[in-house]
């Protein structure tokens, strides 16, 4: 996890907890609150909002904001100029492309499996994980849930409040019906 000196007094150790020995350009805005593991890069520019948290072998790119009280379970890896807004959870295995817009209640799973046993602490659980792939471009609405596996392909618009079951071919338009199961109604500018 993040190592600190507790007898430095700096900004950093008061507001956050970051490994002191990470790599992190002058450009990029650490909110207070956050939690930064070891082997994250963060790319030129970007912002981490506060309480964010992000785990070993998160890669965000250039100018990318990763929101207040979101977390990323580690390995994946974010865009450039992407944003993630407030309180999303981004899985392990979750590919997120450049210039993407993600909306407050993301959430991105990676096994479909619920496992036996207690979890995060009874030792590793051998489970298969299916990435997730979103595409360049993207627009994604508020709250919504995605099973694992699935590719949003680039320029797609997901609307508010649905549920993605099956891949979404580029520049589809999905809005959550009846059951909130997204459901492709158009397209945009191809």
């Amino acid at each position: 996890m993040v190592k600190f000196d507790p007898e430095v007094l700096d900004h950093r150790r008061l507001t956050s907890h970051i490994n002191r020995d990470m790599d992190l350009d002058e450009t990029v805005a650490v909110e207070p609150g956050c939690v930064i593991y070891d082997h994250c890069k963060i790319g030129e520019g970007s912002i981490i909002g506060a309480n964010a948290v992000l785990r070993p072998y998160t890669f965000i790119g250039h100018h990318s904001i990763f929101g207040t009280a979101s977390v990323s379970e580690g390995h994946c890896d974010i865009g450039n100029f992407t944003t993630i807004h407030a309180q999303c959870h981004i899985t392990q295995g979750v590919h997120i492309g450049s210039n993407v817009f993600i909306a407050p209640f993301f959430i991105a799973s990676n096994t479909p499996e619920i496992t036996e046993g207690k979890h995060g602490t009874g030792g590793p659980i051998d489970i298969k994980i299916k990435h997730t792939h979103i595409e360049y471009n993207t627009r994604i609405g508020t709250s919504v849930r995605m099973i694992p596996g699935l590719t949003i392909g680039h320029d797609a618009l997901i609307m508010q409040d649905t549920l993605l079951t099956r891949n979404v071919p580029p520049y589809a338009i999905v809005k959550g019906g009846k059951d909130k199961v997204g459901v492709i109604i158009g397209w945009t500018n191809k």
